[in-house]
């Protein structure tokens, strides 16, 4: 077992960019005691004081899965360093931690309750240990306290004597549990929890008539990537070729079938599923926030685990894109789906939904498109707030040689392994870079990753206050054909940042009468259909009359919808 972690190659990092940087701060300082202050509103922190000696037995508040809520909390809340806000949350875990291990608020508390472990394919009781371990870890590593590390084990040992051949031979039907598993016997170097993890994806693959072999990207977005990055997970930590080429295989059906141009994964609202290859519609994308944040950890554990440079390219995309789109400039509002398109802004209707039809009552909550302060099911708002936590962890690491590898360019002050760099410029505004080396280890090279839409293929050395040039231009991109809906269509990019067209900004145009021709810069590319008066919503072809559009502004995609419920395209046909 690989006892070296991925942490082991982290050099420190203090971002010093435009992009990052200032979200990290609004994480640390708003968006955490926001949400703390909303899990208290909502009454998701009673459900743990409820199980102190004596407390008075009230009705639980929240969801049976809301305590991996809490866990992706203090997970965010302990990579940031807000121990202060933490501290008072860990005492309350600690009520709802039974003696033989078991780690619940919903299930097995009294007289009443429903027992634990009686219906594992909905009650997420594993997902919700999985998250807890995952908080567990990132406590230990910044603290050094083995105070919820040794919840976690004990918990990971009531898993590993409940569950298995011979014992309960079930499993969790939300992976998570597998992932933080192999995590935990790496930090603790106990096998057991290897061969568990293994046990479990290979249990719940034979379920669907599945084998490590032959696993496909498919079904519910969040579980199929959580799934994946258990596999990469378990191949990284236990060095299985065949577990390694089965997370291979998944992440290239990623990239070449299941992604949209921001990193959005999630084609279907039916079951909230990634969906068939090449499944992506624009105005009905289910895009999950909590995908798009499973989807940029898979990548960076592919890259940990193969070192595929289109695996940064992936996780660049996501970062710039379809991660910071899930929070508002505010820091306290959401996205739960991200859609590529919104041609409407006035509310929906259906006097045939019933309250208990959830799919068609997200629909009629959600659209239009906007924000949300909070949600019933409340994944997003603490998935998203967990990796802005981590980001600067994406920024940088140490090879076997010793050599610093930058894998985003922007701006930040980088120091360990011997080395002290600082690293300037606007990335990814502004593509030009410069490398500042005030200390480095002999032999040691700093090498800065050109990405593929760079025309790049990995990182390539750079001098001492050398300036290397990226070129941050804009580009006219177009998707695959098969994509149903955007043959001939093209879309906007900026180095790693997609663009996007706001209604607000062209007032009384429909943005699906737009056109645009990609042999122009952005500023004149635009035009739009003129009505002909043809009758009837069906016709012959014939060639419509355009007329130019001057001034049409372009906003990034991660920063759409701060202005209020507008409609949004991201795709235009070519004129």
């Amino acid at each position: 077992m690989d006892v070296r972690g991925r942490r082991d190659r982290l050099p420190a990092v203090e971002l010093q960019d435009a992009f990052w940087a200032p979200r990290r701060t609004q994480l640390r300082d708003h968006t955490l005691p926001v949400l703390l202050e909303r899990f208290e509103s909502h009454g998701i922190l009673d459900t743990f004081r409820r199980l102190a000696p004596g407390a008075p037995d009230t009705p639980r508040q929240g969801l049976w899965f809301s305590d991996s809520d809490v866990y992706k909390w203090m997970e965010a809340a302990a990579w940031a360093e807000r121990l202060d806000l933490l501290e008072p949350i860990i005492e309350l875990v600690h009520l709802a931690a039974r003696p033989d291990g078991y780690l619940h608020t919903y299930y097995d508390v009294g007289p009443g309750s429903q027992p634990r472990y009686r219906d594992l394919g909905s009650s997420h009781e594993l997902y919700c240990g999985g998250h807890f371990t995952e908080a567990a870890l990132a406590h230990h590593a910044v603290t050094g306290s083995d105070d919820l590390l040794d919840l976690a084990r004990r918990w990971a040992d009531h898993v590993c004597a409940t569950f298995g051949p011979g014992r309960d031979e079930r499993v969790d039907a939300h992976p998570e549990v597998e992932l933080a598993l192999a995590r935990l016997a790496e930090r603790t170097g106990q096998e057991r929890y290897l061969a568990q993890a293994r046990w479990m994806v290979e249990h719940l693959l034979g379920a669907s008539g599945a084998t490590i072999d032959t696993v496909e990207l498919s079904g519910h977005a969040v579980r199929a990537l959580y799934l994946a990055s258990g596999i990469a997970e378990i191949a990284r930590v236990g060095g299985d070729s065949r577990w390694r080429a089965a997370a291979e295989r998944l992440f290239d059906s990623l990239v070449r079938e299941h992604t949209y141009p921001t990193g959005a994964v999630g084609g279907r609202w039916m079951e909230e599923s990634v969906g068939k290859p090449f499944e992506l519609p624009d105005a009905m994308a289910y895009a999950e926030s909590c995908a798009a944040v499973a989807a940029a950890q898979f990548s960076r554990r592919i890259w940990d685990l193969v070192g595929d440079p289109r695996a940064l390219d992936q996780l660049e995309l996501g970062l710039f894109n379809a991660v910071p789109c899930g929070v508002g400039a505010d820091g306290e509002s959401w996205f739960y789906s991200q859609p590529q398109a919104v041609s409407e802004v006035a509310c929906e209707t259906n006097p045939w939904v019933q309250p208990f039809d959830y799919g068609p009552n997200m629909v009629l909550q959600w659209f239009p498109a906007r924000r949300h302060p909070w949600f019933e099911v409340l994944c997003c708002p603490p998935n998203l707030a967990r990796l802005f936590a981590t980001v600067h962890d994406q920024l940088a690491e140490l090879d076997d040689a010793g050599n610093l590898l930058v894998h985003l360019p922007l701006a930040a002050h980088v120091t360990g392994g011997g080395w002290d760099v600082t690293v300037e410029g606007g990335y990814p505004d502004d593509g030009t870079v410069t490398v500042h080396v005030d200390a480095a280890p002999a032999d040691g090279e700093v090498r800065v990753r050109v990405a593929g839409w760079a025309d790049g293929h990995g990182h390539v050395p750079v001098d001492a206050g050398a300036v290397l040039e990226l070129p941050v231009q804009d580009q006219w991109w177009e998707s695959d054909h098969r994509i149903e809906g955007v043959a001939g269509t093209v879309f906007l990019r900026r180095g790693p940042v997609v663009c996007c067209v706001e209604g607000v900004d062209v007032p009384g145009v429909d943005l699906r009468d737009l056109v645009v021709d990609p042999t122009r810069p952005p500023s004149q590319a635009f035009a739009r259909r003129v009505d002909t008066g043809r009758d009837g919503l069906h016709h012959p072809v014939a060639e419509p009359a355009v007329e130019p559009v001057a001034g049409v502004r372009v906003v990034p995609y991660h920063a759409w919808a701060n202005r209020g419920p507008t409609t949004m395209r991201v795709r235009f046909p070519r004129r």
